[in-house]
């Protein structure tokens, strides 16, 4: 169960890097063609190492290809609405509201897929859902307060947008669990963004330049993106083989929780008295997760 939590908590600090650099890739190229080359190098990146490490169990049936399906559709919905996200709206509003993914995803994993854990593992993962929520609701107050004369700082279809990023990462995470068998648990992450990748194909010919490679100049921020995106499903994927869903993803959910603690140590920025309650209610879920 220690490995699980430390593999969410991982998974967390590399989404929430991951997240400085889809904004910048997004606002750099647009956000269909920062899509399609962020995945094209999530891919190649992980995609040798799980040809050597990965031994998958199970040979390819009807229900592997549904979830693998269910994953490259979930995929387009989560990557297209999160670079569009980002690429109109600030991080500290957009964010919280994606980090939501991981209420979805445990809820898909006991309601759908049958996992049990036990009651205290449910009231940790309760703690650290309720202070996600807290941090995300107070931090964007703030991030609105600072900015009044930027105009609306969460127009609705930004909003819209991360939230429809939230529904596609909480269908995604555990579609790649359910694949894990078939292709690897390593493998079973690049075959569901190649899979998002031919989904997403239509909409990346009828964006303006959606396959043209990035300019040298933007290469370093894309393979970032993509880099930090395969880390924490990597982390995710690890968790999952130790522990339930349930677990893993909540503390998975935990981004917008470092970035507030990121603005504090980097940034000086001293959050407001609620925050640091979410964040306290969080670290109490962390510490009953591992009793």
């Amino acid at each position: 169960m220690w490995f699980g939590i430390v593999a969410g908590l991982a998974a967390s600090a590399s989404w929430a890097a991951a997240n400085v650099f889809v904004q910048r890739s997004g606002r750099a190229l647009g956000a269909v063609r920062a899509v399609m080359w962020t995945l094209i190098g999530g891919a190649l990146m992980l995609a040798p190492a799980a040809w050597f490490l990965d031994h998958p169990t199970a040979v390819l049936d009807r229900a592997a290809i549904i979830w693998a399906l269910v994953g490259g559709l979930a995929g387009v919905l989560a990557y297209g609405c999160l670079f569009y996200a980002t690429e109109r709206g600030r991080l500290s509003i957009v964010i919280p509201v994606t980090s939501a993914w991981s209420v979805i995803a445990a809820a898909i994993s006991i309601g759908v897929l049958g996992e049990t854990v036990k009651r205290t593992h449910l009231l940790g993962a309760g703690l650290v859902v309720v202070g996600v929520v807290i941090v995300s609701r107070f931090s964007v107050n703030v991030a609105t307060a600072a900015a009044p004369g930027e105009g609306a700082p969460h127009p609705r279809r930004t909003l819209l947008a991360a939230a429809g990023a939230a529904v596609g990462f909480g269908v995604m995470i555990p579609s790649i669990d359910r694949l894990a068998p078939v292709a690897g648990r390593l493998g079973a992450i690049p075959v569901v963004f190649l899979l998002s990748l031919v989904l997403g194909l239509p909409a990346a010919l009828a964006a303006r330049g959606g396959l043209r490679p990035p300019p040298r100049s933007a290469w370093l921020v894309v393979a970032a993106a993509g880099f930090f995106e395969v880390l924490g499903f990597v982390s995710i994927a690890l968790g999952v083989a130790r522990a339930p869903i349930a677990v893993v993803s909540p503390l998975a959910g935990l981004a917008s929780a470092f970035t507030v603690l990121y603005a504090w140590v980097v940034l000086r920025e001293r959050p407001a008295r609620p925050v640091l309650v979410g964040a306290a209610f969080a670290c109490a879920g962390v510490v009953t997760l591992a009793l």
